[in-house]
């Protein structure tokens, strides 16, 4: 990683001049929160790889006959969720943001580098932040699992095996259940296209009314939705923004866009319960910075998950 303040020391000049200049005047550009996350159940394991059955017992009642005529079969089928080793490794040299405008985030008494405030700022502001932006947007739905080339820094997209990769599985492997539509989502269309994915859920799988249901989409469709469903039926008396982010007359059907599924056009449902965040431990451990001659590295990394207890839950609309 490299200090690059060019446009500074062309507009602002090679030399550190104090003029009241702090921190409050580094705006630092807006990040994605870590959003998906905050929709699943979340759970500390300390292994590599969560395990769980998923149980079901076929049909049992019949009409009665005084002889034993025993039916129902109890199937236990396996489900893995993976936990992968994430890291994120940062070099600055503190030493480029003197001799500019910057210089007040250098230190003229502390030696020791790792102490300035360029480190603290870095951590604080810029670290904390960019980590969950990059989880967000390029793992937690489109992430595809690559191992590690020797010696060269991955991509944030290949952290982890996404929802995306987990549905695409799933309807290979015909364990998560394939929405089909008439007509592809559109603008025009989604209002009625949410309703028909619902309708279609409850028509495969009864026992699903009344559960608390999640549809996920991107934040933009959930946009094309409301206005669509305001363009259709705005002029009714009766039209209300009041609960707009629940299907009507399914009301335990909730809406809910996730930014990890922008630039998408997926679509899927499952009980609110069924998706879950992985970790080994609660919340990240605190990086470890390191001196090293007059170059500070910063070292942090955790392990991470995201998947579907029960993958014959999941109805999902592949493009």
């Amino acid at each position: 990683m490299s200090i690059i303040a060019t446009e500074i020391v062309t507009k602002f000049g090679d030399y550190y001049l104090q003029e009241g200049q702090n921190m409050d005047r580094l705006k630092a550009a807006l990040r994605q929160k870590a959003v998906t996350p905050s929709v699943c159940v979340p759970m500390i394991t300390e292994s590599d790889m969560y395990r769980s059955a998923n149980v079901s017992l076929g049909e049992v009642v019949q009409a009665f006959q005084k002889g034993f005529t025993p039916k129902g079969d109890l199937t236990f089928a396996p489900n893995e969720i993976r936990l992968r080793n994430i890291k994120a490794d940062v070099t600055i040299d503190p030493d480029d943001v003197k001799a500019k405008w910057l210089g007040f985030l250098a230190s003229l008494t502390e030696q020791d580098r790792t102490q300035w405030p360029i480190v603290r700022y870095l951590l604080e502001v810029h670290l904390a932040e960019r980590i969950p932006h990059d989880m967000e947007t390029q793992a937690y739905f489109k992430g595809v699992y690559a191992a590690p080339t020797v010696g060269t820094a991955g991509t944030a997209s290949a952290a982890l095996d996404g929802l995306k990769k987990l549905i695409d599985d799933g309807i290979t492997a015909g364990t998560i259940n394939a929405l089909t539509l008439a007509a592809a989502p559109s603008a025009s269309n989604i209002f009625d296209t949410v309703e028909k994915i619902a309708d279609n859920v409850l028509t495969a799988n009864p026992a699903l009314e009344g559960v608390s249901m999640n549809i996920c989409m991107a934040p933009s469709w959930i946009r094309s939705y409301f206005r669509d469903k305001r363009n259709t039926h705005g002029t009714d008396v009766n039209y209300s923004t009041t609960g707009i982010n629940t299907v009507d007359f399914v009301p335990n059907f909730k809406l809910v866009g996730l930014p990890s599924m922008e630039g998408t056009n997926y679509m899927f449902v499952t009980p609110g319960d069924n998706m879950v965040h992985l970790r080994k431990s609660n919340g990240m451990s605190t990086p470890n910075v390191q001196l090293f001659d007059r170059q500070v590295k910063v070292l942090v990394d955790w392990y991470e998950g995201i998947g579907f207890l029960y993958n014959q839950l999941v109805f999902a609309y592949k493009p």
